[in-house]
């Protein structure tokens, strides 16, 4: 049996009622006030029946992944506009301004701390 739609005119409460085709032209009763309600005609869904691993269905599965993880990038860019500012900002104070100057003062870095290194291995050895 399918299901109909009605509202009542006297307290504008809609409601479901399920009816035989016989019965669908025929005012039905308020559940809430028991006067005259009218049927009303509702929108439908239509349903596809394809298969669940049709190609359709797995292109639709597809672009709607997509979809989502275009979202999920945009998203984490609004909420982490430069993830790396603050090292940069970091390297900056440290070194100045550019890669290579942040490559020269890592060089100096790695320098100071081998010399260092062989320093006091200079002075293990004389001990």
């Amino acid at each position: 049996m399918p299901i109909y739609e009605y509202m009542c005119s006297a307290c504008d409460k809609r409601f479901n009622l399920m009816r035989s085709f016989q019965d669908s032209d025929q005012d039905a009763t308020c559940p809430a006030c028991a006067n005259s309600a009218q049927r009303l005609i509702s929108r439908t869904s239509f349903y596809s029946a394809s298969a669940p691993d049709s190609a359709a269905t797995r292109r639709d599965q597809a672009n709607e992944k997509m979809w989502l993880a275009e979202r999920r990038g945009e998203d984490w860019n609004k909420k982490h506009p430069d993830p790396l500012k603050a090292w940069r900002e970091e390297r900056e104070k440290a070194c100045g301004k550019g890669p290579e100057a942040w490559v020269e003062y890592s060089n100096e870095l790695k320098a100071k701390e081998q010399k260092e290194k062989d320093y006091s291995t200079y002075q293990g050895g004389e001990s």
